[in-house]
């Protein structure tokens, strides 16, 4: 499958802005994972850095205690040449797996070098689109609660409805609002014909979970005909950039509930994601919920081609930040378990969770509740919760 590392334990060699670079790929718990993407930034460093610093640092070191590596998955980290080797080597000499190895380096890193008082280097703005063109994989479900578990944790959050069927905005309570006679819409701030303010647009979502935190910019119905308008915008792949940038300074995450189809309307969310001047690697960019099952392995490579055509003739970098498994039910029989396998082989991007088909979800969709507030002690809300921690950066 294009774009995943199908062999553990291995290493590829790719030219970077850092010179020749060679990738392990070992495993590494999700919680340790977390823990080094905040940190990482936090210090003003990319995730790849901090790992390979923590690896030579471990080099020196000696007598660690043995780390819990119990339910550790999938990752890889880019390292100079020759280094992969040299820490397979390491960890042989020392009689420990590559999993307990990177563990040890990591965590002794993390000791030494706590939390600042504030980050050390400033960034904009996180931005996430959650993207996938397969419809009915899980994208407003993830975008929704991801962004109901930011706000629940004091971050400022804005979710922008960028799916012209409005599912979003529907099942948040606000469908009257797509169809309002004589207001502007964020299509029109994109392609240049708004004259009010586009804080206008804004709702927010109810509750004192929330805190006045979260607000959203609903879909209206003339988003059908963006790739149409688009089409006739100069330098349209910033259109989207174009109209939020006013909204920026007032959140700490924008989270976009992606199209379900490729083309214009895709390469604008795409291109707002992009790692911007100065931005570390890794912090905004692409999430993508699938399937266990062969057409989203499908739909995956159709959405990484594009991404790939978008970086070349932009000449810019979106990170995918990961892949969640979603409603995935190993009753469902051997098959299911297969993809779900195969997609955990993934270190690039890794998977950040598998969410089971539970039917908390739907129940809020359908009565147009927030996820967090019709079921806030559940395993959907948890889940949630666990992955508005890889953005909360």
């Amino acid at each position: 499958m294009r774009h995943t590392d199908l062999v553990m334990f291995g290493h590829m060699s790719i030219p970077s802005p850092r010179g020749e670079r060679e990738k392990l790929i070992t495993a590494l718990t999700p919680q340790l994972r977390r823990r080094l993407k905040i940190r990482a930034f936090e210090h003003g460093m990319d995730i790849q850095d901090a790992a390979e610093h923590a690896i030579r640092a471990w080099y020196e070191a000696d007598g660690l205690p043995e780390v819990k590596t119990d339910g550790a998955k999938t990752w890889g980290t880019f390292l100079s040449v020759g280094e992969p080797d040299k820490f397979k080597g390491v960890c042989s000499d020392r009689g420990v797996t590559y999993v307990q190895g990177l563990a040890q380096a990591l965590t002794q890193w993390l000791d030494n070098h706590p939390s600042p008082t504030a980050p050390l280097v400033s960034q904009p703005v996180v931005r996430v689109i959650v993207a996938n063109q397969k419809g009915g994989v899980g994208k407003t479900f993830l975008s929704s609660g991801i962004a109901q578990a930011l706000a629940e944790a004091d971050h400022r959050v804005l979710i922008v409805d960028y799916d012209p069927q409005g599912h979003l905005t529907a099942e948040l309570g606000f469908e009257d609002l797509m169809y309002e006679d004589d207001v502007e819409t964020l299509m029109m701030h994109m392609d240049g014909t708004a004259k009010g303010d586009i804080h206008d647009l804004l709702v927010a979502l109810d509750g004192e979970r929330f805190g006045d935190r979260l607000h959203l910019l609903p879909a209206s119905d003339d988003a059908f005909l963006r790739d149409v308008v688009l089409s006739k915008v100069s330098f349209s792949e910033a259109a989207l950039e174009r109209a939020l940038e006013p909204l920026e300074g007032d959140y700490d995450v924008i989270v976009i509930d992606g199209p379900p189809s490729l083309g214009l309307n895709m390469d604008t969310a795409l291109y707002y994601v992009r790692r911007r001047d100065g931005e570390l690697a890794d912090r905004s960019g692409v999430l993508t919920p699938v399937w266990a099952n062969k057409a989203s392995h499908r739909a995956f490579r159709l959405l990484s081609r594009q991404m790939d055509d978008l970086r070349e003739k932009g000449r810019i970098q979106v990170d995918y930040l990961g892949l969640i498994i979603n409603a995935y039910d190993s009753r469902r029989g051997k098959l299911v378990k297969e993809n779900k396998d195969e997609w955990e082989k993934s270190s690039s991007p890794p998977v950040l969770a598998v969410i089971g088909d539970l039917k908390e979800g739907r129940e809020a969709a359908d009565g147009e509740i927030p996820l967090l507030e019709y079921a806030p002690d559940s395993e959907h809300a948890q889940v949630m919760r666990d992955l508005a921690k890889e953005l909360a950066v």
